[in-house]
C-alpha cells in the first residue's frame, strides 16, 4: 500500500461508498461517528466518545485512535487518498474524518461536512430509534452535550442487522400485518420499526445480534404498545390483545 503525503479529501459520494462497504467500515467505525453524530455541532473530546462507547481506563480514547488509524488504511487500500503527515513524519489518520483541535488537555473531534451528509444519505446518522427502547436507568449516563434520544449503544446502533433483518422478514409488521406502502403509497415504502426481541438492557457489550433471529419488524403502533410495561410485553402477548379486543 502506497501512502501519498498530501492531504487529500474524499467526497460525499465516496463517502457513502466507503460507508456501506462492509470490508471497510465496521461497527465501531459506526458508533465513533454516531456519537459525533449527536452532539451539538458533531463535535466531542475524543476521550468523551471513548467513555460513551464503554472505554475505561485513563485514556478511554486510545482503543479509537488504533481504530481510526486501521480504518483510514483499509480507505486508503481502495481509494486515492493521502493523510496529514506530523512534525515527526507520522500521520494524522484522523483528519481525514474530524477536524480536530486542543481545548485545554483535551482533543476534540469534529465530523466534516461531506461525511456528514453522506451518514444521512445512507440513514446511519443512528437518530433513527424511538425512545420507549432506552431504559430509564441509562438515561441517567447520558453526557452533557449528547441529544437525549439518541444515547449510544453499538449493538442498538446497528443499522446493518436492521438491513439485514428486514432484508428476511419484509417491512410488514409481524404483529397486525400493516403495511405503509399498501396504505400510503410510494411515501411509505420501506418503513417500519425494527423490535429488539431481546431487552437492549439485557444484552451485552459484546454481544452478537443475530439479525434473523433478534429482530423483528413492527409498526409504530404496536411497537409502542410493546414497551408499554416494564418488562416489555411479548410478541404473542400483544397478538392475543389484538384478538381479544376485535
Amino acid at each position: 500500500m502506497t501512502i501519498k503525503k498530501v492531504a487529500q479529501q474524499l467526497t460525499k459520494l465516496q463517502w457513502i461508498e466507503i460507508l456501506l462497504n462492509e470490508r471497510i467500515t465496521n461497527d465501531l467505525d459506526l458508533a465513533i461517528f454516531q456519537v459525533l453524530y449527536s452532539f451539538e455541532n458533531h463535535c466531542a473530546y475524543a476521550s468523551q466518545i471513548g467513555l460513551i462507547l464503554g472505554n475505561k481506563g485513563k485514556t478511554p480514547h486510545s482503543k479509537l485512535n488504533l481504530e481510526i488509524g486501521r480504518y483510514a488504511k483499509r480507505i486508503a487500500e481502495h481509494y486515492e487518498i493521502g493523510f496529514t503527515v506530523r512534525s515527526n513524519q507520522k500521520y494524522k489518520y484522523w483528519d481525514l474524518f474530524f477536524y480536530g483541535w486542543n481545548e485545554g488537555r483535551f482533543f476534540i473531534w469534529q465530523l466534516k461536512p461531506d461525511l456528514i451528509e453522506a451518514l444521512k444519505e445512507t440513514g446511519l446518522t443512528g437518530v433513527q430509534f424511538i425512545p420507549e427502547e432506552i431504559p430509564e436507568t441509562e438515561m441517567s449516563d447520558l453526557y452533557e452535550g449528547a441529544k437525549k434520544t439518541v444515547i449510544i449503544n453499538a449493538y442498538e446502533r446497528n443499522l446493518r442487522a436492521k438491513k439485514r433483518c428486514l432484508s428476511h422478514w419484509g417491512t410488514t409488521c409481524i404483529i397486525c400485518g400493516f403495511d405503509f406502502e399498501k396504505v400510503y403509497g410510494k411515501i411509505g415504502k420501506g418503513f417500519i420499526h425494527v423490535h429488539h426481541l431481546i431487552p437492549i438492557s439485557q444484552i451485552g457489550k459484546t454481544y452478537q445480534i443475530n439479525p434473523i433471529l433478534d429482530l423483528i419488524p413492527v409498526c409504530p403502533n404496536c411497537h409502542s404498545m410493546i414497551h408499554r410495561q416494564n418488562p416489555s410485553m411479548t410478541i404473542d402477548e400483544i397478538k392475543s390483545m389484538i384478538i381479544k379486543n376485535k
